[in-house]
């Protein structure tokens, strides 16, 4: 035996080898190539914050806007805080950063009513969120980004006459006054 013969003899194996495996190239199957998907992933982090805030913001929406209006407000909102995500995620609280964002973006679409435009924006959020609205003075908070007790305080703080007003800004106004929003 040479050690050309050698040699050859595993080469020749491998290819008998191989043959055996798979099938020649013109009964080979190619499997389908799979196409990338073309809609963006969004982080995990800002669907749990969507998840979170959807409902509250589309509420806040409703009462100054149409319900058509306020679904494609919310969602261009939530699509701006999408683009920005890295940005609002950094900043310190990013739930005041975002809802800032939206309550900016309806009182410039829709101006206020007479005893209310004088309020200060935190004020007459809290006055939309907890007596109108009905929400606790917690999940008011949670929604604008700050504390419960500065929930309680913007309300407690607003005059009658404002506390009045954010109750009648829609057509059906809760059943009974609201604790702690007493004219």
């Amino acid at each position: 035996m040479t050690p050309h013969t050698t040699l050859r003899q595993p080469v020749r194996t491998l290819a008998a080898r191989s043959r055996l495996s798979y099938p020649s190239s013109r009964a080979r199957v190619v499997p389908p190539c799979r196409q990338a998907s073309l809609t963006p992933a969004l982080p995990p982090a800002f669907e749990a914050f969507c998840a979170l805030h959807r409902v509250r913001y589309l509420d806040y929406a409703r009462v100054h806007l149409p319900d058509d209006e306020a679904h494609s407000f919310v969602r261009g909102v939530l699509g701006e805080l999408a683009v920005r995500w890295p940005y609002v995620v950094s900043q310190p609280n990013p739930s005041a950063r975002a809802w800032t964002l939206l309550s900016a973006r309806i009182r410039a679409r829709r101006p206020l009513p007479a005893p209310l435009d004088t309020c200060p924006a935190s004020q007459y959020d809290a006055l939309v969120l907890h007596c109108l609205l009905e929400y606790s003075s917690t999940a008011a908070a949670e929604t604008m980004g700050v504390e419960p007790s500065k929930i309680r305080y913007l309300v407690c703080s607003a005059s009658p006459a404002s506390r009045r007003a954010a109750r009648l800004l829609r057509p059906d106004p809760p059943s009974g006054p609201v604790a702690g929003c007493r004219a």
